[in-house]
C-alpha cells in the first residue's frame, strides 16, 4: 500500500512538473489586434505595407501578437476611421487626414499646390517637420503615430470632356478628397466635390462627378481605368495620410512587444508607403494607356497659367492659420527652407 501511495505521489509529481514545463514554453499572454481601413484590399498599401507588417509582428513576436486586417470600411466608413481609432474601436487604422476635416489644420501644409516631385520628396519633408515642429507634433497627440506620408503626384482625370487648358476645367464637378484641393480647385475655376475614394467609382459611374484628382497609383486599386477616358498630368499635389495606434492599446503591449512595434514603424514605413505610391504611380499610367485613355501632358506655359491660378492657395492657408492662432507662416518658411535644400 505504501509504494502504491508512493507510485501515485511520482505520478502526480510527473505531471504536474510536465504542465509547467509546457506553460513556461507557452507565450505567457496573446495579443490581438485589429486594423481598420476603408480601402480596397487589392491597395498597393494593403498587399505591401499592411500585409508584411502583420507578418512581421506575429512571427517577431513568436505567437504573442496576432493581427487582424478588416479593408474595405467594413468596421467603419472612412471619415470616421480616425475618431475611431482614438476612442479604441479598433487598434490600428490607415485613413487620411482629409478625411477629418478640422483635426489636422496644420497638417494640410504639405497638401499645398505644385510643391513636389514625387510621394517620396514631400514625405521625406514631412516627417521632418512633424519631429521638428511641435505644434504639427501636437496635432496627433491623441494616438500612436505608425507611419504618416503621402501619396504620389496628383493627376485630373474626367469621364468625357477632355481638360487641356484652364478654359476647360472651368464649371467642372470634379472630386477632391480634402480642403487644400478644394481651394485649389476653387482657384482653377472648377466646381469641387469633397468625397472619400471608396464613393469615387460610383460618383464617375452614376454622373455625380464629372472627374477626379487622385493619385496614378489609385487607378487600379479603385477600377478607375474602366470609366476615365482622360488623364491631365499637371503634378497638382498630393495628400498626407496616416497609420495610427491607440494609445491604450499600444501602453498595454509589454515592453518587448512595444519596442519590436517600434522597429518596424516610423520613418521606415512611411518611406515605404511613399515608395509604394511612386511606384504604383507607373502601373496606374500603364493601366490608363492600355484602355486607350487620352493623356495631355500640360505644356510649360500652361501649367505656368496653373500655378499662377493657384498662387493665392499658399498665403490663404497661411492667413487662415493665423487666423485660428496656429503657426501657419513659421510652418509654411520651414517646409520651403527644407524643400531648398533638397
Amino acid at each position: 500500500m505504501r509504494n502504491f501511495l508512493l507510485s501515485r505521489r511520482f505520478a502526480f509529481f510527473a505531471v504536474s512538473t510536465l504542465f509547467l514545463s509546457v506553460s513556461a514554453w507557452k507565450p505567457s499572454y496573446a495579443v490581438d489586434l485589429i486594423i481598420s481601413h476603408p480601402f480596397p484590399a487589392r491597395h498597393v498599401q494593403h498587399r505591401l505595407m499592411l500585409e508584411p507588417f502583420k507578418k512581421e509582428l506575429e512571427e517577431k513576436s513568436q505567437g504573442r501578437i496576432k493581427v487582424t486586417i478588416h479593408p474595405g470600411g467594413a468596421l467603419a466608413a472612412a471619415p470616421a476611421h480616425y475618431e475611431n481609432v482614438v476612442a479604441g474601436a479598433f487598434d490600428i487604422g490607415w485613413t487620411l487626414q482629409g478625411y477629418t476635416p478640422g483635426r489636422f489644420p496644420l497638417s494640410g501644409i504639405v497638401e499645398l499646390p505644385f510643391l513636389w516631385s514625387s510621394a517620396q520628396e514631400a514625405t521625406q519633408v514631412f516627417w521632418q517637420m512633424l519631429e521638428e515642429v511641435p505644434a504639427l507634433k501636437n496635432e496627433y497627440r491623441d494616438v500612436k503615430v505608425l507611419a504618416t506620408w503621402t501619396h504620389d503626384l496628383g493627376q485630373l482625370y474626367t469621364t468625357s470632356k477632355p481638360v487641356r487648358n484652364l478654359e476647360d476645367l472651368r464649371g467642372l464637378k470634379i472630386r477632391a478628397p480634402g480642403a487644400v484641393q478644394v481651394s485649389m480647385l476653387r482657384a482653377l475655376g472648377a466646381v469641387p466635390v469633397t468625397m472619400p475614394a471608396g464613393e469615387i467609382y460610383d460618383a464617375l459611374e452614376r454622373g455625380v462627378v464629372d472627374g477626379l484628382v487622385i493619385g496614378l497609383s489609385a487607378i487600379k486599386g479603385f477600377r478607375l481605368d474602366q470609366l476615365v477616358k482622360h488623364a491631365t498630368l499637371a503634378n497638382s499635389y498630393v495628400a498626407a495620410m496616416i497609420v495610427a495606434m491607440n494609445q491604450q492599446s499600444y501602453k498595454k503591449l509589454s515592453s518587448e512587444d512595444r519596442a519590436l512595434i517600434d522597429s518596424l514603424i516610423g520613418k521606415r514605413m512611411a518611406m515605404l508607403g511613399a515608395k509604394n505610391y511612386d511606384d504604383e504611380a507607373h502601373d496606374g499610367l500603364a493601366a490608363l494607356k492600355k484602355v486607350k485613355a487620352n493623356i495631355y501632358q500640360l505644356a510649360p506655359a500652361e501649367m505656368a497659367k496653373w500655378k499662377q491660378a493657384t498662387s493665392q492657395v499658399s498665403q490663404e492657408w497661411i492667413k487662415e492659420m493665423e487666423s485660428k492662432g496656429r503657426p501657419g507662416k513659421q510652418t509654411y518658411d520651414k517646409m520651403m527652407s527644407l524643400i531648398s535644400k533638397k
